[in-house]
C-alpha cells in the first residue's frame, strides 16, 4: 500500500506513513491554510497561534498604528482578530492570553474595516470603485445618507454620524493599505492618481481624531515623503519595534508550543527524526527578523502548508513571483551581491521613495531580505536572505528575468552540482556555457545595458547549486569573484567580461587567492572565465589544479 494512503481500522481512519507507522486521521490538527478569519478559525477548531497578548498591548498603550509585513504573513488575521475584539466577541477569546490580561467587562465599539486588497487597480475607476463599495456598505448599515461624492468627505461624515448615533468612538482598521499603490508602481500616472485619492482618504483619520477610539493600518510597503503618510503623520510605526517583532508569523517558541505533534507527523512522513525535522523547517522557513532584538520568526504560510501536506516545499514563493523586484535590479544595473550582506540604516529599511526606489528597502519590505545582524555602536543593520526557500525563489526569479531559457535551469543546475562534487570543473563550465548559449539573440543585444549581467547570472546559478558559495570573498590581497566549496573540492572562480580567461587566471595567481586554503586538505581548482558581450556566452576558459 502506498505511503500517505488512508486505511481503516476498528472504525477509525488512519494515514499510513513510512515504516508502516500510522497517524489517526481524526486526531490530525487542522491548519488555517486558506482562511484569515479569526472567528472561523476559533469556531471550527483550527490551530490558532495566540497573538492576543500583543493586541492587549496595542489597545491599552496607543491609538494610531502602522505595521508592515511581507505578504501572507498574518496581517489580515491580525486585523480580523482586532475586529472581533472591538466587537466584543469575548466567547471567541476563551482560553487566550487577552482573557487573562483583561478579566473585566469588554467595551464594544463600532468598527469600520477596509480591505484594500479586494480591488483591481488597472485604471482610475479601480480605487474609486473599491472605496465606494466599502462606504456604501457602512452608509447602509448605519442608515447614513450620502452628502458628498468624494470618498474622503463620505468617510468623515460616516465617522461623525456613527459617533453621534452610538455615543461611542469609532475603530478604523485598514488592511493592505498599499495595494492600490504597489500594484501600479510601473504606471507613474496611475500611481500618482491613486496616491492622491488615498492621501485624502487616509488624511481624514487624523482630522477625525476626536471621534476615533483606535486605528490601525497594515501593508507590505511603506511609501514615504510625498506619499499617503504625509497626511497621517500621527501613526506609530511598529514595524521594527522590538515589542512587536513576533506579532505576525510563528516564533521559535510558538513552533514548539503549538506544532510539536504536527512536526512529529511531518518527520514520520519524511523519514526524519525530530531533530532533523526541526532543522529542515528552520533551514527552509525561518530566518525572519523584524527588529534589532533578532527574534526568530518563521514564515507562517509556508509552515502551515508544509505541515498540512507533510512535505517541505516552496509554498510562499509559489504564491507570487518577484517580477517587479527583478525588473528594478535590471533597470538600475544593481549588483546582486550587494543584496546579501548589505549594511543599511533603519530609515533606509522603513520607507520607500517612489521616485527613487531603493532595491534593498523594497526587497526587505516584501520579504526577500531580512535583518541578519545589528551593530548597536553604529546603528547599522545587516540584511540577507532569510532562508533557503526565499533565496531559491529570488534567484530563480532573477534568472527568469535575465534568461528566458529558465525552464532548462533545474536540470542544468543538477548536472553542474554533480560535476563540482566529482571534481570536474571542465564539465561544469561546459554546462554553464550551454545555458548561456540558450539565451535569445534579442536579449543578448541588450546585454551591454547591464554591466553586472554576467556576474548576476553566474552568481544565481552557483547559489542555486545548493553548495557553499560565496561572492566577493575577501582575501589579504583582494576579492575572489566566486568561491565554491564542496566536501572534497574548492573552486576559485574569476570572471572577466570582454576580457580573457588567461587574464582572469593570472589574477588568481598574482593575488595569491589560493593561499588562504593551503592548509585545507581539499583539492583547489582555479578557474578563469572570459565572457563575451558579442556572443552572449563564455568565449574562453582556463583551469588550473
Amino acid at each position: 500500500m502506498p505511503e500517505n494512503s488512508l486505511i481503516e481500522h476498528n472504525g477509525n481512519l488512519y494515514y499510513l506513513c513510512k515504516n508502516n507507522i500510522t497517524m489517526e486521521m481524526n486526531h490530525l490538527p487542522k491548519y488555517p491554510v486558506s482562511t484569515a478569519d479569526f472567528e472561523r478559525i476559533r469556531t471550527r477548531d483550527y490551530i490558532y497561534v495566540d497573538k492576543t497578548a500583543y493586541i492587549h498591548t496595542l489597545v491599552t498603550r496607543g491609538v494610531y498604528y502602522f505595521l508592515s509585513r511581507p505578504r501572507r504573513f498574518g496581517k489580515s488575521l491580525l486585523i480580523s482578530t482586532l475586529e472581533a475584539y472591538f466587537h466584543g466577541k469575548r466567547n471567541l477569546f476563551k482560553g487566550l492570553a487577552i482573557e487573562r490580561l483583561q478579566p473585566d467587562e469588554w467595551n464594544v465599539y463600532p468598527v469600520l474595516r477596509f480591505d484594500m486588497s479586494r480591488g483591481i487597480f488597472i485604471d482610475r475607476t479601480g480605487i474609486n470603485t473599491v472605496l465606494d463599495g466599502f462606504l456604501k456598505e457602512y452608509e447602509k448599515e448605519y442608515g447614513i445618507e450620502k452628502e458628498d461624492e468624494a470618498p474622503s468627505a463620505r468617510l468623515a461624515h460616516i465617522i461623525k454620524s456613527i459617533n453621534s448615533r452610538t455615543k461611542k468612538r469609532v475603530v478604523v482598521l485598514i488592511d493592505e493599505y498599499d495595494s492600490p499603490l504597489s500594484g501600479v508602481v510601473d504606471n507613474p500616472e496611475l500611481f500618482e492618481y491613486n496616491r492622491g485619492v488615498l492621501h485624502g482618504f487616509y488624511s481624514v483619520l487624523k482630522a477625525m481624531d476626536p471621534y476615533i477610539h483606535f486605528c490601525m493600518l497594515t501593508g507590505v510597503t511603506k511609501f514615504g515623503k510625498m506619499s499617503v503618510f504625509s497626511g497621517l503623520n500621527n501613526l506609530e510605526d511598529i514595524s521594527m519595534d522590538n515589542r512587536y517583532a513576533g506579532i505576525c508569523g510563528i516564533t521559535n517558541k510558538e513552533l514548539h508550543d503549538y506544532f510539536e505533534k504536527s512536526i512529529s507527523y511531518l518527520g514520520i512522513s519524511c523519514g526524519w527524526d525530530i531533530k532533523q525535522t526541526y532543522e529542515n523547517l528552520k533551514f527552509n522557513y525561518d530566518g525572519y527578523h523584524f527588529s534589532d532584538s533578532m527574534e526568530d520568526v518563521y514564515n507562517p504560510y509556508s509552515v502551515l502548508n508544509c505541515l498540512e501536506s507533510r512535505k517541505i516545499g516552496p509554498y510562499w514563493s509559489m504564491s507570487g513571483m518577484p517580477t517587479l523586484l527583478v525588473r528594478l535590479l535590471k533597470e538600475n544595473d544593481f549588483d546582486i551581491n550587494e543584496l546579501n550582506g548589505a549594511e543599511v540604516t533603519a530609515d533606509q529599511l522603513s520607507a520607500l521613495i517612489y521616485e527613487n526606489i531603493d532595491p534593498i528597502a523594497l526587497f526587505y519590505q516584501t520579504g526577500y531580505l531580512s535583518i541578519k545582524g545589528y551593530d548597536r555602536e553604529f546603528d547599522l543593520y545587516t540584511v540577507g536572505y532569510p532562508n533557503r526557500e526565499v533565496e531559491k525563489s529570488l534567484l530563480s526569479g532573477i534568472l527568469t528575468g535575465y534568461c528566458p531559457s529558465i525552464n532548462r535551469v533545474e536540470g542544468i543546475v543538477s548536472k553542474m552540482t554533480q560535476y563540482l562534487r566529482k571534481g570536474l570543473p571542465g564539465e561544469f563550465v561546459k554546462e554553464l556555457k550551454s545555458f548561456l548559449a540558450g539565451i535569445p539573440l534579442q536579449l543578448r543585444k541588450k546585454v551591454g545595458v547591464y554591466e553586472n549581467y554576467y556576474h548576476t547570472i553566474f552568481y544565481c546559478v552557483t547559489r542555486l547549486l545548493g553548495l557553499n558559495v560565496k561572492a566577493e570573498y575577501s582575501t589579504s590581497e583582494g576579492f575572489i569573484d566566486i568561491l565554491i566549496e564542496t566536501k572534497k573540492y574548492i573552486y576559485i572562480v574569476e570572471l572577466k567580461v570582454n576580457g580573457n580567461a588567461a587574464a582572469a587566471l593570472r589574477q588568481i595567481e598574482e593575488k595569491h587567492y589560493s593561499a588562504s586554503f593551503e592548509s585545507d586538505s581539499r583539492m583547489v581548482y582555479k578557474i578563469g572565465i572570459g565572457f563575451s558581450k558579442q556572443s552572449g556566452t563564455i568565449d574562453s576558459v582556463e583551469i588550473a589544479g
